[in-house]
């Protein structure tokens, strides 16, 4: 049997994250601006890559028969 993780997103919780959404947003608006449009591609695929592994980390893995 596969265990289940159970998340619970509470109003405040949502708050943080978009919150969190919007300063990385900014960080690389300001990159993009002040320094090279490429390095704000690089860190914008880089975060997605991040957030990507720490879903695949708590997700529970599929298994092959």
């Amino acid at each position: 049997m596969m265990p289940t993780i159970h998340y619970e997103l509470t109003g405040r919780g949502l708050l943080i994250l978009l919150g969190l959404v919007l300063a990385a947003l900014l960080i690389l608006s300001a990159v993009w601006f002040w320094i090279s449009p490429a390095y704000a591609i690089g860190g914008g695929i880089g975060l997605v890559l991040l957030v990507r592994g720490a879903i695949a980390l708590v997700t529970p893995s599929q298994k092959i028969d």
